[in-house]
């Protein structure tokens, strides 16, 4: 195989990385659904063997799982992995705000304006271009400290956390945009330190708002079992 050949491959194989990693995060393939092989090289207009690398990846990056003989899996959300997640996200998290260099006017401006289209986009209902807006938001603190490789590390947690995300609007509401105005301005003073510490509360009332949902719906998923049995 030349070296145009191998290049073509690769970008096939990242074509259907992205796009079944990219349904999972955006729930087009729900947690627990399973992930058919022929249906994605179709959608895709590939062959089998990039479906099969990237799932591979996808299993090692914890987006998929492999059962016996029953094939590839989207992996189950559950408490545990969303505090593990979250834990993880705090200390890297956290970590840059207090490393970000001082904020310009402009940077605050900006910030500013991300805020006001939050609350906008609230008032809509405009789920996906909440999480959007959340990302550029935190990003654009977060790359203040000059880390690429923290930057990486945050980045990786996040595709996780997205789909925790997508549920925590079901809750928040508009409670988030206060909690980012706190962070903010903090920042706007020149407070770092209290602006970690406002982002690390930001974070935990987001773990517990989404444990909460997710306990209800095992609740009620047990309850629909005991019916189901009776």
């Amino acid at each position: 195989m030349g070296v145009r050949d191998t290049a073509i491959e690769d970008s096939t194989v990242e074509q259907v990385l992205t796009y079944i990693r990219e349904g999972i995060i955006d729930g087009q393939f729900p947690p627990q659904s399973k992930l058919l092989p022929k249906q994605i090289a179709e959608t895709c207009g590939t062959s089998f063997i990039p479906v099969r690398e990237a799932l591979r990846t996808l299993e090692s990056e914890g987006f998929v799982h492999f059962v016996h003989n029953r094939g590839a899996w989207v992996t189950p959300l559950s408490i545990a992995d969303l505090e593990d997640v979250y834990t993880i996200r705090m200390e890297l998290e956290c970590e840059a705000v207090r490393q970000a260099d001082r904020f310009t006017k402009e940077e605050i401006a900006h910030l500013d304006q991300i805020l006001a289209q939050s609350v906008a986009g609230n008032k809509k209902h405009q789920n996906a271009k909440l999480v959007a807006l959340n990302r550029e938001l935190h990003f654009s603190i977060y790359r203040k400290a000059h880390s690429p490789r923290r930057i990486k590390l945050i980045e990786q947690l996040w595709m996780h956390s997205t789909r925790y995300q997508r549920l925590s609007l079901d809750f928040r509401h508009d409670a988030s945009d206060a909690e980012h105005r706190k962070i903010v301005n903090k920042l706007r003073r020149g407070d770092h330190d209290g602006a970690a510490d406002a982002l690390r509360a930001h974070l935990q009332t987001t773990v517990d708002l989404i444990r909460e949902g997710l306990e209800s719906a095992e609740l009620a998923d047990a309850r629909t079992a005991q019916r189901a049995r009776a």
